[in-house]
């Protein structure tokens, strides 16, 4: 019994030194928000002690002087609070990294009481963009009307709101904030740029040669079945089939000899590197953007795989609703993802055909990925593979798949952080086609450069460094 009252009691104890000290971090945080709030109330408490100490007038009178001051102030801000009112109207977009976006503000006041100082602020999380305004509403003059603006530098999704404005009493004893409205989501798109045609697919009509790829989009041959999966419409079903092997079996189109695209960007998390505001996947997120935004425009059906922090699969189709699709996932998607390259490969290796065109963007360090892209460039698939040096971006380098990717002879075209991702994709790196960047050397690979004296990035030096001897690629898959 007498361990239990001790026990109880050293509680007690520590409860009540705990409630004392949140209650005076309050205080001290109630300090520094108002400061001029207490040092009244603390010159009102050593005036009314010494004039009831010393009976002395003036500091009775100084006491009911500063209570007044209270009094008023708080009533001041309290209705000037109350009769404020505000309308913003923002952009609605789309808007694109490099954008400046905007909206209009309009503040109002109901009262008579004039309001010297309005802190206007917009909260947003978006990287790098304030929206904040002093307004000033007088006697005559009750409203204020003005515009706030940002660059936008980073894609993805944020949020814009609610409005607050910030008010007070003329002393700024009794400070105010009024929330007006909600918020509302903004989707920032990633820049797309003007790119040359590097990556069209080749069409082969000889004969019988013809490729017949099985599709998801609908023609008027059907060249197999395969089982239901989630998502097929019950118009695709082949019944007979079903019938046959009492399980839901769906049918599969035949495109005939037609032409299609893929982009793969690659968001997998060991990939990622940035340097400040620039990163590897912002780059690769304005490449995808870029590609899909040139060829859709050409009427050539693109599809596009990503996994990162979303995933998306959307095989090759021609259709405005699947460019925004595409363009909404390569704007939201982090680089988190944790899908291989040779996963994500394997996955749509029996969609590729002799009029396939693949267009891979990567920062990923040499693996088995490599090698697959080279089966798949040696059955006819035209595969571009834009490779990201992660190197430039103060990330492990990657010059070894550079390496391995021309010695196989897959078309590469390496970007480094500050390149122009226009002129970048004018001339690849090894493969059959276009102009080398500069002849192709034979050097041992221990004696590959990793970076040059200068500090400039080893992919700038193009193929003056890539080892034309085999190399075998390393244990892991990406």
């Amino acid at each position: 019994m007498l361990r239990s009252s001790r026990s109880t009691n050293n509680q007690t104890e520590d409860s009540s030194t705990s409630s004392h000290g949140r209650g005076s971090e309050r205080v001290v945080r109630g300090m520094k928000r108002h400061p001029i709030l207490y040092g009244i109330l603390s010159v009102m408490v050593i005036e009314f002690l010494t004039g009831m100490a010393t009976g002395f007038d003036l500091s009775v009178r100084l006491y009911y002087s500063l209570g007044v001051l209270l009094v008023v102030g708080w009533i001041w801000a309290k209705s000037s609070s109350q009769q404020m009112t505000a309308d913003v109207k923002r952009s609605k977009g789309p808007h694109t990294v490099g954008d400046t976006i905007s909206e209009l503000v309009i503040i109002r006041s109901n009262g008579r009481m004039p309001k010297a100082w309005v802190e206007v602020e917009d909260r947003t999380d978006l990287p790098g963009v304030q929206f904040k305004r002093v307004a000033s509403l007088g006697l005559l003059v009750a409203f204020d009307k003005f515009e706030m603006s940002g660059v936008v530098t980073r894609r993805g999704e944020y949020t814009i709101g609610p409005l607050v404005a910030r008010t007070s009493d003329p002393f700024s004893l009794f400070p105010q904030e009024i929330e007006f409205g909600g918020q509302s989501t903004v989707l920032i798109y990633p820049k797309i740029i003007d790119i040359p045609d590097f990556a069209s697919p080749s069409v082969h009509l000889v004969g019988d040669n013809s490729r017949r790829q099985r599709t998801r989009v609908l023609s008027t041959d059907v060249s197999s079945v395969r089982e239901y999966e989630p998502g097929d419409a019950l118009g695709k079903i082949h019944w007979l089939s079903t019938a046959r092997t009492g399980e839901l079996m769906v049918k599969q189109f035949d495109q005939g000899s037609s032409s299609d695209m893929w982009v793969l960007f690659d968001q997998h998390i060991d990939s990622a590197a940035s340097i400040g505001e620039e990163s590897i996947d912002e780059t690769g997120a304005s490449v995808a953007a870029s590609v899909i935004d040139r060829y859709t425009r050409g009427f050539l059906p693109v599809g596009f795989v990503g996994y990162g922090s979303k995933s998306l699969l959307a095989p090759p189709n021609q259709s405005a609703h699947q460019r925004e699709q595409i363009m909404r996932h390569i704007a939201s998607s982090k680089p988190t993802g944790d899908v291989t390259m040779l996963e994500t490969l394997s996955e749509l290796e029996r969609d590729f055909g002799q009029n396939t065109s693949l267009v891979v963007i990567t920062a990923a360090s040499d693996g088995p990925w490599v090698d697959a892209l080279g089966g798949l460039s040696r059955r006819g698939v035209r595969v571009s593979t834009v490779l990201i040096d992660k190197a430039s971006y103060e990330g492990e380098s990657n010059h070894d798949a550079l390496v391995h990717l021309t010695n196989i002879g897959v078309s590469t075209y390496p970007l480094s952080r500050g390149d122009s991702i226009s002129d970048a994709l004018l001339n690849p790196i090894g493969g059959d086609r276009g102009i080398l960047r500069s002849p192709v050397s034979s050097v041992q690979p221990n004696k590959t450069k990793e970076v040059s004296d200068n500090g400039q990035s080893e992919f700038k030096r193009g193929g003056s460094d890539v080892a034309t001897t085999p190399e075998q690629p390393q244990a892991g898959d990406h």
